[in-house]
């Protein structure tokens, strides 16, 4: 059965790019879709937590990965 694996990159866009290490989640998801949504609802949640002034200040966005795997 093939499941995706979200992995988020938090990434500085101030005078190029730098990604922190990835954080991989947990959570196996069972399509494309709800993998890609969860990417989505977890960047606002990170975006959140580092606030307005951190996220304009460094110009914060997220990149994300739903990986292809099989399961057993």
């Amino acid at each position: 059965m093939i499941k995706f694996i979200l992995t988020i990159w938090v990434c500085s866009f101030l005078g190029g790019q730098a990604c922190m290490p990835p954080i991989q989640s947990s959570v196996m998801y069972d399509s494309w879709y709800e993998c890609s949504r969860a990417a989505h609802q977890e960047s606002m949640k990170m975006m959140s937590n580092l606030g307005y002034k951190i996220v304009n200040r460094d110009k914060i966005a997220m990149k994300y990965r739903c990986e292809e795997i099989n399961s057993i």
